[in-house]
C-alpha cells in the first residue's frame, strides 16, 4: 500500500501568488522528498528560487509527538524551510519575516517529507508563496 495523498492548486496568478493545499492519510510508509510544487509547471513560481513562503495553515495529526512534516526548498543541496507538527497558522508577510529560499542552486520546486509517520497519521497543509 501507499499513503493516500493529494495536491490542489488554489491560486496560481502571475506576479501575485501561488497557493497550494496538500493532504496525506498515511498507512505508515510516509513521504520522502516528494515534489509538491514543480516551479516549471506553474505560472507564479519561478525556477530561480526568488519566491518566499508568506503564509502557512497546517494540521498535522500524529500518534508520536516527535512526528511531523518538513517542507523543503529543492536545489543542488535541498534546504529545510519549515518543520510542522500540531495545528497552527503563520502569517509571516505581516511582519516581513517570510521564509526565503536558501537552497544551493535552487530549482524553485517545493519538496515535502513526513517524519516518523505511523498508520492513520495525517496532515492538511495550505501554503501561500509570494
Amino acid at each position: 500500500m501507499a499513503d493516500t495523498v493529494s495536491s490542489l492548486t488554489i491560486a496560481d496568478t502571475s506576479g501575485v501568488k501561488f497557493t497550494g493545499k496538500f493532504t496525506n492519510f498515511s498507512d505508515g510508509t510516509g513521504e520522502n522528498l516528494v515534489t509538491k510544487v514543480d516551479a516549471s509547471n506553474t505560472t507564479f513560481m519561478s525556477e530561480d528560487g526568488n519566491r518566499k513562503i508568506s503564509k502557512i495553515y497546517w494540521s498535522v495529526n500524529t500518534s508520536d509527538s516527535k512526528s511531523g512534516v518538513e517542507i523543503l526548498w529543492a536545489g543542488a543541496t535541498n534546504a529545510s524551510a519549515v518543520f510542522l507538527s500540531g495545528q497552527g497558522y503563520w502569517d509571516l508577510r505581516a511582519d516581513g519575516n517570510e521564509i526565503t529560499n536558501n537552497a544551493t542552486t535552487p530549482t524553485g520546486d517545493i519538496l515535502l517529507s513526513t517524519k516518523n509517520f505511523a498508520n492513520g497519521d495525517n496532515y492538511t497543509i495550505v501554503v501561500e508563496f509570494r
